[in-house]
């Protein structure tokens, strides 16, 4: 099920981009190292060139990487974000 709600958040990517979710409530429970490494997964995908779904995975590999954090955290995150 989860990665049928992770594929969801990839097709929505290509429909809208927007600066991120610093008002939502799931993002507001995050730690401060989650919050950082969503924010940098949003910086990521506003740099991406089309088509952004085949680069999804890099990009959060990348941010996972560089917070130090595992991608499935990221992931729950955006699947706990589109169940809202």
């Amino acid at each position: 099920m989860n990665n049928l709600l992770f594929q969801k958040f990839r097709n929505e990517l290509n429909e809208r981009r927007y600066s991120g979710p610093e008002g939502t409530t799931e993002f507001k429970k995050l730690s401060p190292k989650m919050k950082s490494a969503v924010r940098t997964v949003y910086t990521l995908i506003n740099k991406a060139s089309d088509p952004l779904v085949g680069k999804i995975d890099g990009i959060i590999k990348t941010a996972a990487n560089k917070h130090n954090v595992s991608i499935e955290k990221i992931e729950d995150y955006f699947d706990n974000e589109l169940i809202k």
